[in-house]
Order: structure tokens, then sequence, then C-alpha cells
């Protein structure tokens, strides 16, 4: 089979492998099968739960039987995003890697480097018989992407090591101190269609640049299912309408790139022509310099039912007045997000569906906004529930392991340590819950655009990182 990576790597050969194998959250059984292989390959022991987490144990080499354990942890599972133009079934084909200019990418998809990377690393130190190392318990979790829910269902029992390597990281020289709890609210209400008067068409917003709603979501870059509320209900002012449909973003946690709307209304295509053009010429000046290629278009469509004027009108107010990117920041902790919400996802067929991710450096954030939502939810008719709280990680000042850290990335990279807190939820938080004295550091290569079919991996800092980590290793 034809490699696009340097297999003679052991760290560029197993990302390559993971490439082929579906691994979209809760879809993580094919991966766990693969590690499990491995496993019984390299004659290591293991364990695998129900959800598909993987564990496995390598003894200490020559020299380090007394060392402590150490816990290496990343996630198997991937965000599934693509772009619209691209025909792909996350659930079947392998992802068509290529390398250009030094940086991996996936044709028309995620990449998976979030967190493939960090699998990477772990399966090569786990088949390097020429490292020296301490204990190492290396955890392979699932349904990160998701709400953290593969962590969560790790047992206390079967894990020893109080130091924690966290390999779901970015930016090579930088080690992470602190994330973000939060929480999903879920707002839902039955759609209830009524005959339909006038004529059908479509509205759509494409072209955002999207990403991590937690690492970007201080970038004010424009959130497709808010922009389209948008418009729909200018054009309700002014025009009047009825929904059929609504529909935008994939994932609670990434800031949706494309949404769009079927609807009808009464009015003569070139007056709400105009007032589409006219707007969305406003919106696409107001994110000229966060999302250059935002694109709002109007066309004519087949609409069939639609919701009552009243229901219509009930569901666009709320859109509109649903919290929507940064509503703290850190007044200590240079471009730090404490507060967030983000409407990652909505959907309408039989029920009409908001998923709004809610992030917090203090539960006391999380609360405050999910309050919010829920008493509009309720002020328009709308059920609410909360879905998949993760706790925070919260600062501890004095880590050894962070120490040894710093001294290593002097010693193999040549630069000082970068030291940060992050708004996105870490699985850091659940172990360290789960073992309140866990000294816990990440890293992790240079990535950029996670989340987004634009992601890419620096190939050269993948090779630095792992140089960086096996030196790391050996030094505990």
């Amino acid at each position: 089979m034809k490699t696009v990576l340097d297999h003679t790597k052991a760290h560029q050969k197993y990302f390559e492998e993971l490439t082929r194998i579906p691994h979209g959250s809760y879809h993580e059984d094919q991966v766990a099968d693969f590690l499990v292989h491995f496993a019984q390959e390299h004659h290591l022991a293991y364990k695998r739960d129900a959800m598909h987490n993987v564990l496995i144990y390598k003894p200490a080499s020559v020299g380090y039987e007394q060392h402590e354990p150490v816990l290496l942890q990343a996630h198997t599972d991937m965000v599934c995003e693509k772009n619209q133009a691209t025909d792909f079934d996350f659930e079947k084909e392998p992802l068509q890697i290529y390398i250009e200019e030094g940086m991996l990418k996936a044709k028309g998809t995620t990449l998976g480097a979030d967190d493939g990377v960090g699998v990477a690393y772990m399966l090569a130190l786990l088949a390097d018989d020429t490292l020296s190392h301490p204990p190492l318990e290396c955890v392979f979790t699932v349904q990160e992407e998701v709400g953290l829910f593969g962590a969560m269902a790790i047992k206390k029992e079967d894990i020893h090591a109080k130091r924690m390597i966290n390999l779901d990281d970015g930016g090579e020289n930088l080690t992470c101190m602190a994330s973000a709890g939060g929480v999903n609210v879920i707002l839902s209400k039955e759609a209830l269609y009524a005959p339909v008067h006038g004529s059908g068409y479509r509205l759509n917003v494409t072209g955002l640049s999207g990403g991590h709603s937690g690492g970007e979501i201080h970038k004010e870059k424009g959130n497709a299912n808010k922009l389209l509320a948008r418009v729909l209900y200018e054009i309700m002012q002014h025009h009047g309408l009825q929904l059929q449909k609504i529909e935008g973003g994939l994932k609670d946690n990434a800031i949706p790139r494309e949404a769009y709307a079927l609807f009808v209304s009464e009015a003569d295509k070139e007056s709400l022509q105009k007032s589409v053009e006219r707007l969305a010429a406003a919106i696409c000046e107001e994110y000229a310099f966060s999302d250059e290629g935002l694109c709002i278009t109007l066309e004519e469509a087949q609409v069939e039912k639609a919701l009552a004027s009243d229901d219509t009108q009930a569901l666009l107010q709320l859109l509109r007045v649903l919290p929507d990117g940064m509503r703290h920041h850190s007044v200590h902790l240079e471009d730090l997000t404490t507060a967030s919400s983000n409407l990652g996802v909505v959907r309408m067929e039989d029920t009409i569906y908001l998923n709004c991710s809610i992030r917090g450096a203090q539960e006391s954030f999380v609360d405050d906004l999910a309050q919010e939502v829920e008493i509009l939810a309720s002020a328009f008719g709308f059920d609410a529930k909360q879905e998949a709280r993760y706790p925070a990680w919260n600062f501890t000042k004095d880590s050894k392991l962070r120490q040894t850290m710093e001294q290593v990335c002097q010693e193999v990279l040549g630069k000082e340590l970068q030291k940060i807190s992050v708004h996105g939820g870490l699985e850091c938080g659940v172990f360290k819950a789960l073992e309140p004295e866990m000294d816990i550091v990440t890293m992790g290569p240079k990535m950029e655009d996670i989340h987004t079919p634009q992601e890419r991996l620096d190939l050269e800092s993948f090779d630095r990182t792992y140089s960086f980590l096996r030196a790391f290793i050996t030094k505990l």
C-alpha cells in the first residue's frame, strides 16, 4: 500500500495507520480493535471497557523499576467535519491525507490530528524497546469531542499513577496549567406544521471559517446559526415568513461554518432579494477580517409545509437573543476567555432542537450562563435540559512534573516552556477529579484550524515534539 508519511518514524507510521480507520465520536470500536491487537502483538497487558476505552500497561525498563508510574493519555475520537461539496463517509472511508508545504492535511475533511497525534505518540513509546522509562499507563479514551464521556467512565482502580502527561494539546514548547468546565443546554420543542401561503425559498449562510468553540471563541468569528437567524428575522419583520426547516452546525463544540433555512413568504422575490442583499452586505463587512469568505444567498425552493407564523416568530426571536460568543475574559491572564456560549447545532424535523455549549473557568460561570439560556427557553415555550457536564481543571502552583518539563524543553528544543490556561474543556479535569493528587502537564505538536476541513499538522513539529516527549519520559 502506498504511504504518505515516513514509516521509518514510528509516530508517523501509527498516525497514518489511524487515518485509515474510521474513528469519529461514538464510532471508536475499530480503533479499539486496533489497539487491542497492538497490545497483544507487543505482549502488553491491556483492558478494554464497554465504551471502547483502552488502557495499555508497559512495565518499567531496566533501572526504572522503582520509579513512580506515569499516565499518558489521548482520545481516539475525532471531529468529523467536511466541506459542503465534499462527498465523504466518515464511518466507512479512510481519510485522504496529503502533504503541502510541510503540513499534513486531509482532502475536504478534518484530519483528526486532534487527537490522533497523541494516540500515535503513545503507540510509538509502547513499541520502543530502546526507551528508558518508568512504568507506563497509556489511556486511550473515547467520546472526548462530544462531552469527555470516555474519560468519565475510567475506573480509579485501573489507574495507579499520580503523574500524568495529557497529549491533547498543541504548540510544541507549550503546556496547559488549567482548563474550563462546561455543560450543554439542549432546547427542544415539538414542530407543529401548518398550511403554507406564498412562494418557497432557501436561505444559505456559507464560507465562515469556524473553529473550536473553546480555543477560538474569543476571535469573534461568525456563527452561521446566529447569522442565519439574523437574516431570517429581518425578512420576517419586513415581509413575513413561515419556516419549514432550519439547520446548521454539526458539533456542539465547533463554531458553525454553514447553515440554511427553507421558508415561504408572500412577498415578491425581487423585494426579498433586495432585503437579503442589503443585510448580507452589511454583515459581510462586519466580518471582513475574521470571515472573509462569508456568503449569504437566497434562492427559490420547493416548500410544502411550514411552522405556523406564531411558532416561526417564537423560534426566530429565541435564536436572536440566545447568548453566543465570549461573555467574560480574564482581567489578569491575557487572551483567556473565562465564560462563553456557542450555539453549535440547530435542527428541525418533528422536533426543533438547539444545542448551546457553555464553558466557564469556574462552575459559577457555567451555572450563570446555563440559567440564562434556560430562562430564555422558557419564555419562548421551549423545554431545556442540561447534558454532558464536565469539571474544570484548576491551576496548581507547585508542579514537580511541570518543573521537569521546563528543563527538558530547554535541553531538547532550546526554547523556554510556555505555560497557559485554556478555555477548552480537557480530560485533565476528569482525571484530576478521579485522583486529586494527580500532577498533570499537557503537550503536543503545532496544529492549525482543528475541527475544520482546513485542519493541518506541522510535520517537523510532530517530529520535534516526539523527541521532546521521549526525553521527558527518560527524566521521570
